[in-house]
């Protein structure tokens, strides 16, 4: 006798029966998940800080910029050039995976600048599951490789929680990096859920790594399950700051930008009429404010800022190159023709390096702006792993050409970017140009029209909100067809503006941080309340660069579209505005424990920044107990910083020693004279504070001072922008040059145990200048 019974496999019921024998049961297996039949693998490539004009195919910078291998995915697909992001990277990808408007997935701005309100938590709810989660549960198989940006600080250490990690949202497997930038030669670095070291190539660049990565699982992919569909959200670090490229790379860009950003602009936009990627009547707008004309600028001047525009059109160049690469496996694989490739930037060109560039982000922060003559003597180095530099405003302008401002402004210098959009097997027109008005939020609902999967009411049964996108999957085929998106709005650090039916209505909020982002002195003269707020009104349909500013002559449509602002600032969670930068930073989470006055550590760790303990200006001790082997030791006990500042307690010859780096160019070194002893040692580093960000230093073995210094200055800020505490290793860059990364520990770490007094020090004007440049 056989019984049919309802045993539960992956939420299917047994479909079999179960007698008292084999012979007298029949199996039933799980049906796994298909999607279906032919559907496209998905390709998103994301860029980061790369404006309108910049690439090849948007006119590249007047064809100084070459990107052969993204302009052929173009010239067999298509090109958009009403395509249009949040301004900032972290929304910009939050709506791009989510679907949602970036406010409703409480990723209003970056993660760091998370406050208690419901569109800033920056925790993307449940309720809006990402595509890799809904491709997952269709059948796909899911990678991440690059830039993630989208988990809370707090969680980035390796206890997590790691639910709003990749893996979390619905990834298979994940390889990069969390922050909103890192070091390109030095990176720092996860996989999956778990810290990993860059290999150690000589000519390692990150880049080049997340290009392997990607092959490599993609290689495993066709290897093991070639007629499963992927996803891979492949999200470079460039060309976001620091720009780092190959000096072979930055050796062919020479001598490219010597006419200066006032005439490349000009050829620019003159380019872009030829290609179509501007329509015809465009106006080409008057330079931004703070951006000097290009003839008054000194010999040394144009020197300078031209080196930082080579060093950056490499950095893409090569970038371009690993796409190339990625490009051609899955040609070579045969996946290429039905796979559906994005190609995006986050938001458009950064100002962010103010009107002279940098070599130095540290130094900025730290308040100590570089001369452009200091900048003439590191020319050599830029780009190099001795640098973290970014270019002067003037390049970001005509990166933007024909718009008007950056990345983080909501003119379309800030929210217009390109969009390359590529799938042979689908898509019969080579090289057209697309004219309808669209935004990153509507990504993920063409996705799902496009692989006809459709996206679940429930997922682990949390009710899932209605996509907020609107599909363009119509314009592959029909080029002239009307828009089918009715309005966008937009709002970054309480700059504001909506599109509707061709018109956009935009207002700059003149906020200490958006003065000091663009180096506008006239913006610094108009502070004030978010009443007093000059709203512009431009006919966005015939008007492609806001160009000509209508709010005089058509009040009543002004006035129309701001009261649809309002109405989309109430649904999508926008509000409260708030144009705060350092504050943000600082608002109190009852749930996170910020600082404690001990930390015991008993095995090596390496921590990231934001959950790494400060000891800046502070009172601070360290007491270790190690184990010295009787052929002696070297290497790191602790440390905290990088190449351009922190601090070192380390075995160097056999000696204790404690090392001190100022800014990158200045380090107090303070060592024993005699080597440790053998067996179980105890050593201590006791820091007594003497004055602002300056201290007396001394070392002890066995209880028994052994040495002391006095260090005059140290980093007022921050040691490094990603890189943190450390204990058995200083990897990533080293704090003194005296040795080389990752300068591991070869004795027994028993226990270290740092300890520090006094409140966390807070500068709210550097705090303001960091958060420029973690986003």
């Amino acid at each position: 006798m056989s019984t049919t019974v309802n045993t539960h496999v992956d939420g299917e019921d047994f479909a079999g029966t179960i007698g008292n024998t084999r012979e007298e049961s029949s199996p039933s297996w799980p049906v796994p998940p298909a999607p279906p039949a032919d559907s496209p693998n998905v390709v998103f490539i994301v860029l980061d800080d790369v404006g309108y004009a910049q690439l090849g195919c948007y006119g590249g910078l007047a064809d100084r910029i070459r990107t052969p291998h993204l302009d052929a995915l173009a010239a067999g697909g298509l090109r958009y050039r009403n395509f249009h992001t949040t301004a900032l990277c972290g929304p910009t990808r939050a709506a791009l995976l989510t679907g949602m408007n970036h406010h409703s997935v409480g990723m209003g701005t970056i993660a760091s600048r998370a406050t208690g309100f419901p569109g800033y938590h920056a925790r993307i709810p449940r309720e809006s599951a990402m595509v890799p989660r809904v491709l997952g549960d269709a059948g796909y198989a899911t990678y991440c490789v690059g830039k993630w940006h989208l988990t809370p600080d707090e969680h980035h250490g390796p206890t997590g929680p790691f639910d709003r990690w990749p893996i979390g949202q619905g990834f298979d497997r994940f390889y990069g990096f969390l922050t909103g930038k890192t070091d390109q030669w030095a990176p720092e670095l996860w996989e999956d859920n778990h810290r990993v070291d860059p290999p150690g190539n000589d000519d390692y660049h990150l880049t080049s790594d997340l290009a392997d990565k990607a092959i490599t699982w993609l290689d495993e992919h066709r290897a093991v399950d070639p007629h499963r569909p992927f996803m891979l959200h492949f999200a470079t670090g460039a060309a976001h700051s620091p720009h780092h490229a190959p000096k072979e790379y930055i050796d062919r860009c020479a001598g490219r930008f010597d006419d200066g950003w006032d005439v490349i602009r000009n050829e620019t936009f003159a380019h872009q009429l030829e290609l179509g990627v501007v329509p015809d009547g465009t106006t080409l707008p008057p330079r931004n404010r703070g951006v000097r004309a290009w003839d008054s600028l000194s010999e040394t001047e144009r020197r300078v800022y031209c080196r930082q525009m080579e060093v950056y059109a490499a950095f893409v160049e090569h970038t371009d190159d690993q796409v190339g690469r990625l490009i051609e496996q899955l040609r070579s694989n045969g996946a290429f023709d039905n796979t559906l490739v994005f190609v995006l930037s986050d938001n458009g060109a950064s100002a962010e390096g103010g009107a002279h560039g940098m070599s130095s982000d540290i130094r900025y922060m730290s308040g100590q702006r570089e001369t452009v003559e200091e900048m003439v003597d590191k020319l050599d180095e830029w780009g190099g792993p001795t640098t973290q530099p970014h270019y002067a405003a003037g390049w970001a302008s005509a990166g933007s050409t024909p718009q008007k401002w950056y990345k983080s402004f909501v003119h379309e210098g800030g929210t217009r970017d390109p969009l390359i959009v590529s799938w042979p097997a689908r898509i019969a027109e080579t090289g057209g140009i697309r004219d309808q008005f669209h935004h990153v939020v509507d990504i993920a609902a063409t996705i799902f029209d496009l692989t006809g999967i459709e996206r679940p009411a429930q997922v682990d049964g949390v009710e899932q909100r209605p996509l907020e996108g609107t599909s363009f999957a119509y314009s592959f085929e029909q080029p002239d067809e009307p828009t089918h998106k009715r309005r966008q709005y937009f709002e970054m650090f309480a700059h504001r503006a909506i599109w509707s039916d061709g018109w956009k209505a935009v207002t700059m909020h003149p906020a200490p941080g958006a003065a000091i982002r663009i180096g506008d002195p006239e913006l610094e003269t108009r502070l004030g309340g978010f009443d007093e707020d000059v709203w512009e009104l431009y006919h966005l349909a015939e008007d492609f660069s806001e160009a000509h500013d209508l709010a005089g002559s058509h009040p009543e449509k002004l006035a129309e579209l701001q009261a649809l602002w309002w109405e989309d600032a109430h649904r999508f969670n926008v509000l409260p505005l708030d144009d705060r930068l350092f504050e943000r930073s600082q608002e109190p989470k009852p749930h996170v424990v910020r600082t404690r006055d001990v930390y015991r550590f008993t095995s090596p760790i390496r921590l990231v920044r934001p959950v790494s303990p400060s000891v800046i200006d502070r009172d601070h001790h360290i007491r270790a107990t190690i184990v010295v082997p009787d052929h002696g030791c070297e290497g790191v006990i602790i440390s905290n910083g990088g190449r351009q500042g922190g601090y070192t307690l380390c075995v160097v010859d056999g000696c204790l020693t404690y090392a001190s780096n100022y800014l990158g160019h200045e380090h107090t070194v303070v060592a024993a004279p005699d080597p440790l002893p053998t067996g179980r040692v105890e050593i201590a580093m006791e820091w007594s504070r003497t004055s602002a960000f300056a201290g007396d230093v001394a070392l002890f073995v066995s209880g028994r001072q052994v040495a002391d210094g006095h260090v005059p200055e140290t980093n007022p800020v921050i040691y490094a922008v990603t890189q943190g505490l450390e204990v058995g290793s200083d990897a990533g860059t080293p704090v003194w040059p005296a040795y080389e990364s990752p300068f591991r520990f070869t004795g027994g770490l028993v226990e270290v145990v740092l300890s520090t007094e006094g409140s966390v020090h807070v500068d709210a004007e550097a705090e303001d200048r960091i958060a420029r440049f973690v986003q």
